[in-house]
Formats: structure tokens, C-alpha cells, sequence
């Protein structure tokens, strides 16, 4: 699990989809999970500890091309 040190006025869904590129509910679950001391924040103030948990994230496959 990477931790990350939040910057004052950091919000949690910017730092979510900065790390893993995306909002999806499986993402920002496993991220609040981890970090329930922030649940009750807007901004982040210095120094934060917010825990990036390893997530496999899930794509899917559409073919879009002509050949």
C-alpha cells in the first residue's frame, strides 16, 4: 500500500483520480476503506496520510476498429 502526503486543501477524489486514473465506485471504495480517519473532510490540511491501496483496476474491451 503506497501512502501518499496530502498538501493543504488537497481534495481525496483529485488524489484518487491522480493515482489511478479513474472514479469508479470499486476505486473509491477500497480507497475510503482505507482511509476512514478522512471520511469527514472536504480539504485535506498538510500533512494528511492518505493510503492508496493496490487495486487492479478492471477495463473494458471494446473494439473499435474497421479491420
Amino acid at each position: 500500500m503506497k501512502k501518499y502526503v496530502a498538501k493543504r486543501g488537497e481534495r481525496l477524489d483529485k488524489i484518487i483520480f491522480k493515482e489511478y486514473k479513474t472514479l469508479n465506485k470499486e476505486v473509491l471504495n477500497a480507497v475510503l476503506s482505507a482511509n476512514k480517519h478522512l471520511l469527514n473532510k472536504q480539504k485535506l490540511d498538510a500533512f494528511d496520510e492518505v493510503f492508496l491501496p493496490e487495486i487492479e483496476i478492471k477495463t473494458k474491451k471494446t473494439d473499435k476498429t474497421l479491420w
